[in-house]
C-alpha cells in the first residue's frame, strides 16, 4: 500500500508512483513500512514491488501503464475506498472482502486526473 510517511498504522497516500513509502503487509497482518527506492517512477515502482514479493496492491489511486504491469505479473490491485484510510483500516477491508477488485474494465476510474 502507497503511504503517506513512515509511522505505525499510516494513511495512504493517493499518488501512488510516487509515494516516498509502501506498507507491506504479511498474511498474519503485521506491516512494515519500507522507502520506495524509486519514488516518482510508476514502472520501477511497480517492478520494485513485484520483485519484493507482493501479491496485491491496495491503493486508492492507479495509473493504466502501473495497473497493466502489475496484472501482468498477475498481482490483483483493488480499492479500498476514499478519504483518509489507514492500513489497518485497509486491512480491514481486505479482510471483509469490501476492497473493491480493479480490473481492466473499471482502472481508468481510479486515475489521477
Amino acid at each position: 500500500m502507497p503511504v503517506k510517511m513512515n509511522r505505525e498504522d499510516p494513511p495512504l497516500t493517493t499518488v501512488f508512483g510516487k509515494a516516498k513509502w509502501f506498507a507491506f503487509v504479511d498474511e498474519a497482518g503485521r506491516s512494515e513500512i519500507r522507502e520506495n527506492p524509486y519514488a516518482g517512477s510508476g514502472a520501477k515502482t511497480v517492478a520494485w514491488l513485484i520483485a519484493e514479493g507482493a501479491d496485491r496492491i491496495v491503493t486508492q489511486h492507479i495509473g493504466g501503464h502501473p495497473f497493466m504491469m502489475f496484472q501482468d505479473a498477475g498481482v490483483s490491485v483493488c480499492y479500498p475506498g476514499e478519504g483518509r484510510i489507514t492500513v489497518s483500516e485497509a486491512m480491514r477491508k481486505v479482510r471483509e472482502g469490501s476492497c473493491e477488485p480493479i480490473t481492466t474494465a473499471n482502472v481508468m476510474q481510479f486515475a489521477r486526473h
